[in-house]
């Protein structure tokens, strides 16, 4: 089960947060987008998500361990 989480977070990072954070790149050359708040927003959650699954992750593997 942590295992899984744990290559979850990898896919949470691949499929949502990259995407994001190419666009964010970009921004530098085009200037800030209307909407810039809401994409940062969206990135800050995903992120809290994920690393809320690898602490589930790891909480899993210490229960494990005991």
């Amino acid at each position: 089960m942590g295992t899984g989480l744990l290559v979850l977070s990898v896919m949470m990072s691949i499929l949502l947060l990259v995407p994001i954070t190419s666009r964010v790149v970009a921004w530098s050359k085009e200037g800030v987008p209307a909407g810039w708040k809401q994409q940062v927003g969206r990135w800050d959650r995903f992120h809290y998500l994920r690393v809320a699954v690898i602490v589930l992750a790891f909480v899993l593997f210490t229960i494990a361990l005991i």
